[in-house]
């Protein structure tokens, strides 16, 4: 099953979703012609896709969360109807009027996690990778994307111009996998930050987007980072 079909056939709603009335027929259709193809990591398949669309513990709501919960083997998706489960049981006990906070959807275990951001009115944001193991990089990985960065015109450039910038700010480095949806590209693609200014609390750059199956630099954007 792919994501899309998922949210258009199977999409799940948080008890504070449903008790407003904010997911129609024609809701879930929008939702699913917004949302891109997901392209699986190493190139798996999907075997199974977890879709909920999430409250944002308000009442009444201001904005939903499209939560993709994506397996790539029948152990790991049973894992997560299970984690699923598991929460609306939580949810079940503790979601007694006017009590306000009650659990939601976030954290279920997956192969692959995003969330999109959805307005009442059906909009949906950009997909953005919530799994914790993007950060998860090998060191030869590593290591070739830097390289591959260092090696590109699109960082010599970056260097001329960015001549004064002080040394104290580093090198390049490497902070995680990108997936197609966050970056526009046909790939998935490891993220090689330069930073190129830091006040003590904001830190700006330009981001490398590397290719490591064929050592390119496929798009640099810039970033932004808050400390502490």
């Amino acid at each position: 099953m792919r994501p899309r079909e998922a949210v258009q056939k199977h999409l799940r709603l948080h008890p504070r979703v449903a008790y407003q009335k904010l997911c129609s027929a024609e809701r879930r259709e929008k939702l699913a012609q917004q949302l891109p193809d997901l392209e699986p990591f190493g190139g798996a398949k999907y075997c199974g896709v977890i879709a909920v669309l999430d409250w944002d513990h308000r009442l009444p709501s201001r904005t939903m969360i499209l939560r993709l919960n994506c397996f790539t083997s029948d152990d790991a998706l049973r894992r997560g109807e299970r984690a699923y489960e598991g929460r609306v049981e939580e949810i079940g006990r503790r979601d007694k009027f006017p009590e306000f906070d009650v659990p939601d959807f976030d954290g279920l275990p997956a192969d692959e996690a995003y969330d999109c951001d959805v307005s009442l009115e059906g909009e949906l944001s950009r997909a953005r990778l919530t799994s914790t193991w993007r950060r998860d990089i090998s060191d030869n990985d590593a290591d070739a994307a830097v390289e591959v960065a260092r090696r590109s015109d699109e960082f010599r450039k970056l260097r001329a111009e960015t001549a004064d910038r002080p040394p104290h700010l580093g090198d390049l480095e490497v902070v995680g996998w990108c997936p197609p949806c966050e970056s526009d590209l046909e790939v998935w693609t490891l993220d090689v930050w330069y930073l190129t200014a830091f006040d003590g609390t904001m830190g700006r750059g330009k981001s490398l987007l590397v290719d490591v199956s064929t050592h390119k630099v496929l798009a640099i954007r810039e970033f932004t980072v808050r400390v502490g």
